[in-house]
């Protein structure tokens, strides 16, 4: 029996080339560092898988320090010794080691060890994730949305214009940050949308309950297909409110953080849409979860990360292709981040809109040990 013999954590820090600012806060400023951790679980046959974590503090609680210390000293040990098989029982050792408040405790520490060992353990079947979660191989190609930054019409339509030359059709952008100028961003996005794009607002949390009605309200009219986490996570009172004066389709991010979280807002008809976030939700395994809820409430999915890297970027695609989910995707992190050091052949896989996936064993890449090392910053428990 193959069991889980080490656990290895690498912090990095990775040059942000381009500002992102969100409602609750930044995923880094152009000409700064973005925080990643990866971790190599190897089994006792030597076989390895890798995971990564993305921690934004000003979108959640958890920061380079934490997660790197919550591996290392809680989680990783919790696990050593485990059947790399016994992929619930590896989420039940994490859920003892670190418990639950409201919520998932540690999120996005224990997403990148769940990543992990479902890259080891489809590597280990011999199988891409997607086909060893029972998905098809021919599933291979996901499309991306493209995450606008801009917040007047000016700006926006550079930014529409050069994405449409790389081939992007589908658009999100981050409302109540300027909330002044958010239905002048969705009516130009609208405008000059082309080709059946799909249109996605993420407000994270920004609106007080009376303006998300007014901007809701005007958004459904202008043709914005979805409106996501526009209230306080913990208000849930305030989406029951909002659902009775819009028509426009809702979703939710913070606040749907473990599978209980979605259930309670899709059994209320609150929520149009599951939004996949494998970071947020704890890993792999939650998620699978999830999207069971999301099936058998009979709502469609959508994809996201918030500048996550590469690694989760393929495992998200992996996931949600397992299902026959092949966009819109809004996973980001390529247009704020510089990766190309951990993944030199990234490029060949993500090609201007389109993610292209092999059938490779396992997620399907794995970063430069040596440019991570290169990479490394010291942290102190």
């Amino acid at each position: 029996m193959r069991t889980i013999e080490s656990v290895q954590v690498f912090p990095v820090r990775l040059p942000v080339i381009r500002s992102f600012s969100f409602a609750s806060g930044s995923a880094g400023a152009a000409g700064g560092t973005a925080p990643h951790i990866f971790v190599k679980l190897t089994d006792s046959e030597g076989a390895v898988g890798w995971g990564e974590g993305r921690p934004v503090p000003q979108w959640s609680y958890e920061t380079l320090e934490t997660v790197a210390l919550t591996i290392r000293d809680y989680l990783g040990p919790a696990i050593i010794g485990r059947p790399i098989s016994d992929r619930r029982g590896l989420q039940l050792r994490m859920h003892q080691a670190i418990g639950r408040g409201p919520s998932t405790g540690q999120p996005i520490a224990k997403a990148a060890l769940d990543i992990a060992l479902h890259d080891l353990c489809a590597r280990a079947a011999g199988l891409s994730l997607r086909a060893f979660l029972g998905g098809s191989d021919g599933e291979n190609r996901m499309a991306l949305s493209y995450t606008l930054t801009g917040h007047d019409r000016a700006s926006i339509l550079d930014e529409m214009m050069d994405a449409q030359g790389a081939g992007f059709i589908h658009f999100n952008f981050k409302a109540a940050v300027a909330p002044e100028t958010d239905i002048e961003v969705a009516t130009t996005v609208r405008e000059f949308s082309r080709g059946g794009g799909f249109i996605w607002a993420d407000a994270n949390q920004g609106f007080a309950l009376h303006d998300a009605r007014r901007v809701a309200r005007a958004f459904e009219s202008i043709g914005v297909h979805v409106l996501e986490q526009p209230l306080p996570a913990d208000q849930i009172q305030q989406m029951r409110v909002l659902r009775r004066h819009t028509n426009l389709p809702l979703a939710v991010d913070e606040a749907s953080v473990s599978p209980a979280d979605f259930f309670h807002h899709a059994a209320e008809g609150l929520v149009d849409f599951l939004v996949i976030k494998v970071t947020r939700s704890g890993g792999i395994w939650p998620t699978l979860q999830q999207i069971g809820v999301a099936e058998s409430a009979g709502l469609p999915f959508l994809l996201s990360g918030l500048t996550d890297g590469f690694l989760t970027k393929m495992a998200v695609c992996q996931v949600a292709l397992a299902f026959g989910f092949s966009g819109p995707a809004a996973l980001n992190g390529s247009q704020f981040t510089d990766e190309d050091a951990i993944f030199p052949g990234k490029n060949q896989i993500e090609v201007d809109s389109i993610m292209h996936l092999a059938d490779t064993p396992g997620i399907g890449v794995e970063p430069d040990e040596a440019a991570l090392r290169e990479h490394a910053v010291p942290w102190q428990a």
